[in-house]
């Protein structure tokens, strides 16, 4: 068995807080730069924006393949999001603002790309892929050879080294995570490694409050992270879903607010028989426009399909027959689902 190891590079950090962000991506107009006295500054520092590219953008640009990618998840803190990375942008549908993130790594594959028009990319990054706005669940796509020391997990605020500009104070990331040499050493991070055993695809970072350390130039703190096989909105374990040990989402799930989610399929906070209607409907082809209806909380039983079965398991557990993770007898001490709170 393997493990993750997570190092902050001194000589990085120096780094991380004083380049500047992709200048050729952003046009007068963009009001995800630092301004002051509302006016456009060039000499300011840049913060991601909706143009800034993706990581496989960069791999086509450069003439890579996508097959030889890994997708990397990561939960962003709360405090994360500001007024210089929360904007429009291509992920969520009717220019919805939401908050931009990024990574960037420092060597290996990659780290010397130019993304579309030829600049090359520098602080703070690639820009990530919003996959989960409630869960504030975020990928990137990097290389999953050549190995990078330091890939570095931010906020897409180059907060600079002048810390009587307001921006500085915006600028957050988490510890740099030494992918190249993640899986060193007997102990176990993941017991049975990432899905693939040799990279971080499909894996997520999760904000690891007990472990921090402070950037020593900028005292801002800089979090450590814990790795996890990703299973689907807000959802993570320690088992890949073909392991022997994995039971089904719901089950191996350690996010701590899970419970809350399975049944809820309309999200509005409560388990009825709405829900039970909606995967009715859901199975029928025949959802009504506009109806909200998150699968991952509809698959009740955590097998991988929506069903009748799923149906029957909540009219179950709305008549006490059952927990609503199957198990029985019924115990409202033991269901932490919002509807029998």
């Amino acid at each position: 068995m393997k493990k993750f190891i997570s190092i902050l590079l001194a000589v990085m950090l120096v780094v991380s807080v004083t380049v500047v962000s992709v200048s050729a991506y952003n046009s007068d107009n963009d009001y995800s730069k630092m301004t002051s006295g509302g006016k456009y500054n060039p000499s300011d520092s840049y913060t991601v924006d909706a143009n800034t590219p993706y990581g496989e953008d960069a791999v086509l640009a450069n003439g890579g393949s996508l097959d030889e990618t890994q997708k990397i998840y990561f939960q962003a803190p709360e405090d994360w999001a500001n007024k210089y990375n929360t904007f429009p942008g291509p992920d969520l549908p009717n220019d919805e603002p939401y908050m931009h993130a990024c990574g960037y790594w420092w060597s290996g594959t990659g780290s010397d790309w130019t993304a579309v028009g030829g600049t090359k990319v520098a602080w703070c990054g690639f820009q990530a892929h919003l996959v989960d706005k409630t869960n504030r669940i975020y990928y990137i796509v990097m290389p999953n050879d050549g190995g990078s020391p330091a890939l570095t997990l931010n906020n897409g605020v180059n907060g600079g080294m002048d810390q009587t500009k307001e921006i500085f104070q915006y600028g957050h990331q988490f510890q740099d995570v030494n992918t190249e040499g993640a899986y060193e050493g007997d102990e176990d991070t993941l017991p049975e490694g990432s899905p693939t055993q040799d990279d971080f695809n499909g894996c997520i970072a999760i904000v690891d409050y007990d472990n921090v350390k402070e950037n020593p130039l900028t005292h801002i703190p800089a979090y450590g992270t814990k790795w996890y096989v990703y299973y689907g909105n807000g959802c993570y374990g320690e088992y890949p879903e073909d392991s022997a040990n994995f039971i089904g989402r719901h089950e191996n799930c350690l996010n701590p607010e899970h419970r809350h989610f399975a049944g809820d399929v309309n999200n509005d906070k409560v388990v009825d028989g709405v829900d039970v209607l909606l995967i009715q409907r859901y199975l029928l082809e025949d959802l009504p426009d506009g109806a909200t209806f998150i699968e991952d909380r509809a698959d009740v039983d955590g097998d991988g399909y929506i069903s009748i079965i799923d149906a029957t398991r909540i009219q179950r557990y709305l008549a006490k027959k059952c927990n609503i993770d199957g198990t029985r007898p019924y115990s409202k001490d033991y269901d932490l689902n919002p509807a029998t709170e």
